[in-house]
């Protein structure tokens, strides 16, 4: 017996959107705690960490927006192309990104800021396989 199509779960996506939100907060929070007891506050690691987190935080909500612009059985040609379409515009948003990132944000921490950048990438993809 063939199982019917479940029905968009855009309600649990912008659930799990502003978790993301909370979660970028906390690295702020911590990466400012982190650079004040181990760099006396010059603030560099966590701007950078922060930066990260940030520019993945947006290009996943550009794309989840993206996605969902189009609902229904009747639009599926519409969702794939704004599938193609959404991952192509974050990958454009992340190169862009993070070129402006090196060359506006000075003093910078590289490591840090992939580092906020990873961990941001991996709680999408935590939260991605939960909604299932």
């Amino acid at each position: 017996m063939i199982k019917p199509a479940k029905r968009t779960q855009k309600d649990k996506i912008g659930i799990y959107v502003k978790r993301q939100a909370w979660l970028l907060l906390f690295i702020i929070v911590i990466a400012c705690v982190i650079d004040i007891v181990w760099w006396q506050g010059e603030l560099t690691v966590a701007k950078s960490a922060a930066t990260g987190a940030l520019l993945s935080y947006l290009t996943q909500a550009v794309f989840a927006g993206f996605i969902f612009w189009y609902t229904g059985y009747r639009a599926r040609k519409h969702i794939v192309n704004q599938l193609y379409r959404g991952q192509v515009a974050k990958w454009l948003l992340t190169a862009l990104g993070f070129a402006l990132i090196f060359i506006t944000v000075q003093p910078l921490s590289a490591p840090a800021l992939f580092i906020g950048f990873m961990v941001m990438q991996i709680s999408h993809s935590w939260m991605l396989w939960h909604i299932r």
